[in-house]
């Protein structure tokens, strides 16, 4: 018996690792969106400073970074956009706490900062809650495509009837006309008028595609009966932000 419950004990402390190993991460409970406004003629350098710096020293400290895009604006500036992830928000500070202080990342920021000066007019940081909800799909697609996010200003009270129709509805009928829904959140804190955000990730073939997508979806007469349907009671949301872009070369999702 005793030469049983040994071979037993062995067998898990060989096994165990293995298993440890082998499982799925979970879920991340905590998203958060970070949009830069860059300075005129500095989108390569900010590239630059992410691609060899950030993102390498950021993945010696935990810290996912599902995406980094690009939107072109004049004279070679434009908007510098990446979408964290994380097991909450509690964890994402102290892993940028650490990152921050790592002396390779210190002495790449100084480097980028003595070549290029300032690069970036504004940040703006957008922390997102996991509607309980939400499906995603943040894999890897097999070629580049190009993504638009949507923040939509929700009126007061409509929340749950906008997040059914986006869930039940909006996305099987985009999906028919070439949009890929690959995920969707509740903003954590509200716009400038108090209202809830809804905010939604799609994906498309190309930039020149999205449009004509956009257009066929509104012109379904699935979606027009819908549309209808849901807004008896009148209308769901008051705005909406769009975001178009385009994924940088060393962007995990593409």
């Amino acid at each position: 018996m005793n030469q049983i419950l040994r071979i037993g004990v062995t067998l898990v402390s060989i096994l165990a690792p293995l298993l440890v190993r082998g499982a799925e991460p979970a879920a991340p409970s905590f998203y958060e969106l970070r949009l830069y406004t860059v300075s005129s003629n500095k989108m390569d350098a900010v590239q630059a400073r992410f691609r060899d710096t950030v993102e390498p020293v950021r993945q010696k400290h935990g810290i996912r970074t599902l995406a980094y895009w690009t939107a072109p604006g004049p004279n070679r500036g434009g908007t510098f956009a990446y979408l964290l992830a994380a097991p909450s928000a509690a964890a994402l500070r102290e892993q940028e706490l650490q990152f921050g202080a790592d002396p390779e990342f210190q002495a790449g920021y100084a480097a980028s900062k003595e070549k290029h000066g300032e690069t970036v007019d504004r940040i703006v940081s957008l922390p997102l809650t996991v509607d309980p909800t939400a499906r995603f799909d943040l894999s890897p697609a097999t070629k580049p495509r190009a993504f638009e996010l949507r923040i939509y200003s929700i009126l007061p009270g409509k929340l749950e009837a906008f997040r059914n129709r986006w869930r039940d509805h909006a996305i099987p009928i985009y999906r028919r006309h070439h949009l890929d829904c690959l995920g969707w959140w509740v903003a954590a804190t509200p716009d400038s008028n108090g209202q809830d955000r809804f905010v939604c990730l799609l994906a498309g073939e190309s930039a020149a595609s999205i449009p004509a997508s956009i257009t066929a979806f509104h012109e379904d007469p699935e979606w027009i009966r819908i549309e209808k349907e849901t807004e008896a009671q009148g209308p769901l949301r008051s705005g909406i932000t769009i975001h178009r872009w385009t994924p940088t070369s060393f962007s995990p999702l593409r």
